[in-house]
C-alpha cells in the first residue's frame, strides 16, 4: 500500500540547506519545473501565495522529496501521492521543512505529488522556497487537464465547514478544506483544472454584517478578485501574463450581501455585478467567454436572473432554498458540509452542462446515492 510508503511528515528548522538525506539535490522552487495551478508570484525567495485551492504538481524520478517552505499564519494542505490522498498536513512559521515522500525502494520509480492549500488566504500567505529530491525533478506541464474553470466566490467556495459534521462547531482551519466543496466537485466531474479566488464573508457590494448597503469598494470581493494575493497590499493579478486561460468563468457572490441588513439597493448590486462579468471577459480578452452565476441567497435569485437576461454565454444556477438539510448536511456555523456542498454541485452541473455542452468524464463518488431532485 501506498501509504505504508509515505514517511511521517517531519517539520524542522531549515539551515543552509533543508535536507540532510544522502544524494540530495536542492531546487529553488521559483526554477522547478513545478506545475502551478492558481495564483502565485515567483521572487528571489521562492513563489508565493495565499488564496484556497492553489495547488502544485511535482513530479519526480527517486526515492525521497521534500520541501522547504514559510507560512505567514498558520494553514492546512491536501497532499496526494500517486493519485492516492493522503492525511492533510500543517504549516506554520518560518523555513519549515516538509517530508512528502520516503521510499528508499523506490529509486527508479517515477512518483506524481500534489500538495494544495485547503484553508483560504486570510490564514496565511505561504512561500515555497526549495525542494529537495534524491533523484530528479522531471516536467509536470503533461498533467494539465483538458479544461480549465474559474470560480469566484465566498466561503461556500472556499470550503467554511467542509469537514464538519455538525452546525454547532465554530470555525476552525481543521474543518475548511477547499477539496469537498461544489467547486472541486464539478472540476473533477468535467476534468477541469481549477482555481478558486474565494474569501469568507466578503460580497459583491457588501460584505457580511456591515453597517452600510455598500462596503469599501477595495474590501468586497469584486476588487480583491482582481488581486494576486486576497490579503494585504497585493499587486494587481496580471491576467494578459496567466500562466492558465479559463474555459469557463462561475461567480458565487450574493451571499453576504443579502445575509444581514442593510440590503444595497438593487441597482447598486446590479451594476457591480455586471461591471465585474463585463471585467473579467475583457481581462481575459474573452468576449464569450462562459459565465455562470451560482445564486445562493433568495434575495438574489431575480435579481440576478433579471440582471443576465438578454446577457449571451451567460447563464445562472439557483441553489438558494430546498437543495441540503438542516442536520446532517451542515457544518460549522450552518454552512453547507460535504454532504451539501455535493448537493450543491448537483444542481450546478447540469447548468455548466447546459451553458457549455461539456459532457461528464470522471464520475464523482457518493453523487450518483443523492436524490435526482433538489433534496428537502
Amino acid at each position: 500500500m501506498i501509504l505504508n510508503k509515505i514517511f511521517p511528515l517531519i517539520m524542522v528548522l531549515c539551515t543552509a540547506g533543508c535536507s540532510v538525506s544522502p544524494r540530495p539535490t536542492t531546487i529553488p522552487a521559483q526554477d522547478a519545473p513545478i506545475r502551478w495551478v492558481g495564483r502565485t508570484l515567483a521572487s528571489e525567495q521562492g513563489v508565493e501565495f495565499d488564496w484556497s485551492g492553489t495547488y502544485a504538481d511535482i513530479l519526480f524520478e527517486g526515492s525521497r522529496l521534500e520541501i522547504c517552505l514559510s507560512d505567514t499564519g498558520c494553514n492546512y494542505f491536501n497532499l496526494t501521492v500517486d493519485n492516492e490522498e493522503q492525511p492533510k498536513f500543517q504549516t506554520r512559521g518560518d523555513s519549515m521543512s516538509i517530508v512528502l515522500f520516503d521510499d528508499k525502494t523506490s529509486t527508479e520509480g517515477r512518483h506524481h505529488i500534489r500538495i494544495q492549500k485547503a484553508t483560504e488566504g486570510e490564514q496565511g500567505q505561504l512561500t515555497l522556497h526549495s525542494l529537495t529530491v534524491n533523484g530528479r525533478l522531471l516536467d509536470a506541464s503533461a498533467l494539465k487537464r483538458p479544461r480549465h474553470i474559474e470560480y469566484y466566490g465566498d466561503s461556500l467556495t472556499a470550503g467554511y465547514g467542509t469537514e464538519s459534521l455538525s452546525n454547532n462547531e465554530t470555525f476552525s482551519i481543521k474543518t475548511e478544506n477547499c477539496r469537498y466543496t461544489y467547486a472541486t466537485y464539478m472540476a473533477r466531474y468535467f476534468d477541469a483544472d481549477y482555481n478558486l479566488v474565494a474569501f469568507s464573508g466578503r460580497g459583491m457590494v457588501r460584505n457580511y454584517d456591515d453597517k452600510n448597503p455598500v462596503s469599501d469598494p477595495e474590501q468586497t470581493m469584486s476588487h480583491k478578485a482582481l488581486k494576486y494575493f486576497s490579503t494585504g497590499n497585493s499587486p494587481l493579478w496580471d491576467f494578459a501574463r496567466s500562466p492558465y486561460r479559463p474555459d469557463a468563468v462561475v461567480i458565487m457572490l450574493s451571499t453576504n450581501d443579502f445575509s444581514t441588513e442593510p440590503h444595497p439597493l438593487r441597482e447598486v448590486f446590479e451594476e457591480r455585478y455586471r461591471r465585474f462579468i463585463t471585467t473579467i471577459r475583457e481581462k481575459y480578452r474573452s468576449p464569450e467567454l462562459p459565465i455562470l452565476c451560482v445564486v445562493h441567497s433568495p434575495h438574489a435569485v431575480e435579481f440576478v436572473r433579471e440582471m443576465i437576461d438578454g446577457m449571451e454565454h451567460t447563464a445562472m444556477a439557483d441553489v438558494s432554498a430546498n437543495v441540503y438539510n438542516n442536520t446532517s448536511d451542515l457544518g460549522a456555523s450552518f454552512h453547507p458540509n460535504r454532504h451539501g456542498q455535493m448537493k450543491m454541485a448537483q444542481i450546478i452541473i447540469p447548468a455548466m452542462e447546459q451553458l457549455t455542452q461539456w459532457q461528464q468524464i470522471n464520475p464523482i463518488d457518493g453523487m450518483d446515492l443523492l436524490p435526482a431532485e433538489k433534496s428537502k
